[in-house]
């Protein structure tokens, strides 16, 4: 992610340079923020014979966002909202709703009041350089359709691998079989570092207990998923439920409760943990904060909580935001703020 910002006029420039770019965008902007950029509108003419007259004419949008999509099927971000200016004046109508698509490359503008909460999204935008690589095999019993996705390049259809069982010849079918996922096994072996399986009927089932018994840690990586069919459509299928989200949601689950099963440890010890906000406050003011763990809905409404994370990091603490959404977020919504201790401080009554 490419940003400049200009403090100034509470603007900015942003160009996301992959997939996952354009899926914190949709953390970052809000409705009633204020979006420009490049895009296209349909200029109509007077001419009644037509019946769809006009032409679409490449202009600058400034909109008021009413709502923002991370359409990963087409790899893009669709910000929708009412025009506030544009140019050139007379292919804007001010006032009509458009939707801005941003694609990999594609720069906007944003203005809005940053809280702590939205410079933690920026962060954690820019300081991930590493690309979301996932490989995605659509199978049934008949074939495996392997593919790729990648933050840069986007989905690529790469080879498929042929069964050769038939149920008719139950005297080779098993070993047929074994065979074939044995193929298809190779292919999540020297996969991505993200693997999704899909398909229709028990065929992935199967495939998953052979993984089960043959290659137990491949699993770590996988994740299983329906589809209607195991051709390109099942791929897209996919991309519409939002695999992608689904992985980088993954990814930072993991991380959510590694962090949430350390605070709980401690907590049940009695040692080097406490949350509340007058406890939390304490142990900043004392500077015993090794790390502020808090819920992205608490961190983005209450501005008390904001000023006391950027005090904790002004003093050298790190801070994770927890997903409400997810299951460790919503585990943790109990405590909502809480903070892992270099020493030991008093807590507050």
């Amino acid at each position: 992610m490419k940003c400049k910002i200009d403090e100034k006029h509470g603007e900015l420039k942003l160009e996301p340079n992959s997939l996952e770019d354009l899926w914190h965008l949709t953390k970052l902007i809000e409705p009633g923020d204020t979006v420009a950029g490049q895009t296209e509108r349909r200029f109509k003419t007077r001419d009644l014979t037509r019946a769809e007259s006009g032409e679409k004419k490449k202009v600058f949008i400034e909109l008021k966002v009413e709502n923002v999509e991370f359409a990963e099927a087409v790899n893009k971000l669709r910000i929708t909202g009412k025009i506030l200016s544009g140019t050139p004046q007379e292919f804007v109508q001010t006032g009509e709703h458009h939707t801005i698509d941003v694609e990999i490359g594609d720069s906007i503008q944003l203005k809005k009041e940053l809280n702590v909460y939205h410079q933690k999204v920026l962060q954690e935008a820019l300081k991930k350089s590493k690309t979301t690589e996932t490989t995605i095999i659509v199978i049934d019993d008949e074939k495996a359709l392997v593919s790729e996705l990648t933050s840069t390049t986007g989905m690529r259809f790469l080879y498929e691998i042929r069964s050769e069982a038939n149920k008719r010849d139950p005297k080779t079918f098993e070993e047929l079989k074994k065979k074939y996922f044995s193929e298809v096994l190779k292919a999540v072996e020297n996969g991505k570092k993200n693997i999704v399986i899909a398909g229709p009927g028990f065929t992935k089932d199967d495939f998953k207990k052979y993984v089960a018994q043959k290659k137990p840690e491949a699993l770590k990586k996988t994740t299983f998923e329906t589809t209607s069919s195991a051709e390109r459509s099942g791929v897209l299928e996919l991309l519409k439920k939002g695999v992608l989200q689904k992985i980088l949601g993954r990814q930072k689950l993991s991380e959510e409760f590694e962090l949430l099963e350390e605070f709980k440890k401690r907590i049940a010890r009695g040692e080097l943990a406490c949350y509340g906000e007058k406890n939390v406050e304490k142990a900043i003011l004392s500077g015993a904060v090794e790390k502020i763990l808090v819920t992205d809905e608490l961190l983005r409404k209450n501005k008390k909580v904001q000023e006391l994370v950027e005090q904790a990091e002004k003093l050298g603490a790190s801070t994770t935001v927890f997903d409400s959404e997810d299951d460790a977020g919503r585990e943790f919504k109990h405590f909502a703020l809480a903070a892992l201790l270099r020493f030991k401080t008093i807590q507050a009554d």
